[in-house]
């Protein structure tokens, strides 16, 4: 008896000299293996080796084993999540309104920022400064040149977001000019093509051209429309950017520490979390579900029902 006491008390204290307390282990045998989603495209081999230092982070912090799971896109990314082949999947917006309007079972549990610790940006409309159009009102019958059908800021955003305030892109103005994005719809723009155009920033001055705030940089440093001689005419609401999301039925114990090991990554493991998000040079914080609800309703995309 005496003898299975000491190795009863052997095995705790190993444990706990480990960094695992006990009582935390069960969260861990429920979760077993963290499988984390992101879209690959058509080089996954590559990119599972590009995210190893992200894996091998979270798999040290959690002390779980974790595998990644590449998918070739949204799509698929969608499918194993809400069919549960992955707890956990690196999302845009979009992605992870369309993830609950299929299941309703995933939430945000981090979100990256930029540089100023943005947490989205917000979609525009902008003209240039030395013509007719100082207002929305001045742009009526106009041409309006737009992203892709497919992009969040340079199309569905901006449309939504007039739509929400009573005005109808397509009998509102004289034509809408399709571009492939922001960049092209703005070129359109300088060339007077259209008479203003859908573009987004995630900088205070929304009109910046610093690099990696929205699609003013490159046009401004090749002279085909520098910000100074553009006027913002409208501006959405913040636009979240895309989260990191966990399955719902994930333990409480396990998003908790998850949450902790994101948002602590950009200064424990900065190798670690340019991996994940290089784009995103703020680091991770907590997702705030209220944007993406808000989003959903711009965009009036419902969860699904149970």
């Amino acid at each position: 008896m005496r003898r299975n006491r000491l190795a009863a008390l052997a095995l705790a204290l190993a444990v706990t000299w480990q960094g695992v307390a006990p009582a935390s282990a069960g969260w861990r045998d429920d979760l077993g293996t963290l499988k984390i989603g992101f879209v690959a495209g058509d080089n996954p081999t590559y990119e599972v080796a590009r995210l190893e230092k992200f894996r091998w982070h979270l798999q040290y912090s959690l002390a779980v084993p974790v595998e990644l799971f590449p998918a070739r896109n949204y799509e698929a990314l969608i499918e194993a999540q809400s069919t549960g082949r992955i707890q956990y999947g690196v999302l845009s917006s979009l992605a992870y309104l369309a993830l609950n309007q299929r299941c309703d079972c995933a939430e945000a549990i981090a979100q990256p920022t930029t540089v100023d610790h943005e947490l989205g940006f917000r979609a525009l409309l902008v003209a240039k400064k030395d013509g007719p159009i100082t207002t929305l009102a001045d742009a009526r019958n106009l041409r309006l040149a737009v992203g892709a059908a497919d992009s969040l800021s340079g199309r569905r955003a901006p449309l939504a977001g007039l739509a929400a305030e009573g005005i109808d892109p397509a009998s509102y103005f004289l034509r809408i000019v399709e571009t492939g994005d922001s960049e092209a719809a703005l070129t359109a723009l300088a060339k007077d093509e259209a008479d203003l155009a859908t573009a987004w920033s995630s900088a205070s001055d929304p009109l910046s051209p610093e690099t990696g705030s929205g699609p003013f940089a490159r046009l401004a440093g090749d002279g085909t429309l520098p910000p100074s001689t553009l006027r913002v005419i409208w501006q959405s609401q913040l636009i979240p950017f895309g989260p990191h999301a966990v399955r719902k039925d994930m333990p409480v114990e396990a998003k908790a520490a998850l949450l902790r090991a994101l948002t602590e990554m950009q200064t424990a493991a900065p190798e670690a979390y340019d991996a994940i998000e290089r784009g995103f040079p703020g680091g991770f914080v907590a997702a705030e579900p209220s944007l993406y609800d808000n989003l959903a309703i711009l965009l009036n995309v419902a969860p699904a029902k149970d």
